[in-house]
């Protein structure tokens, strides 16, 4: 929490309002056992980018994670459309081949 830099109550409660809310979610979604809710579970640790045991499907910390990286995806996404997203991928990539 000091890490926050929170100068209010009402920061701090804002804060832990949506972390909590996000380990409930989490929750709910190791604890869910319907055949969707595990194909979201594997995209969930896919895009955390995080490695699990091999006979666990997912951990807390990679929904979590996957988790945060798909809600920053669909920000993007509302920002830019799909073209604007290629072109800058495609500047990206030419860039990085350039040589220095």
């Amino acid at each position: 929490m000091e890490k926050w830099q929170q100068e209010s109550a009402q920061a701090i409660f804002k804060r832990l309002f949506v972390a909590s809310y996000a380990c409930l979610l989490v929750w709910e979604i190791e604890h869910t056992n319907s055949k969707n809710m595990l194909a979201i579970r594997k995209f969930l640790v896919r895009l955390s980018g995080r490695l699990v045991a091999r006979k666990k499907i997912s951990t807390s910390p990679a929904l979590l994670a996957g988790l945060w990286n798909f809600f920053s995806a669909m920000d993007m996404l509302e920002l830019y459309d799909i073209e604007e997203l290629h072109s800058i991928q495609k500047e990206l990539n030419d860039f990085m081949q350039m040589e220095f």
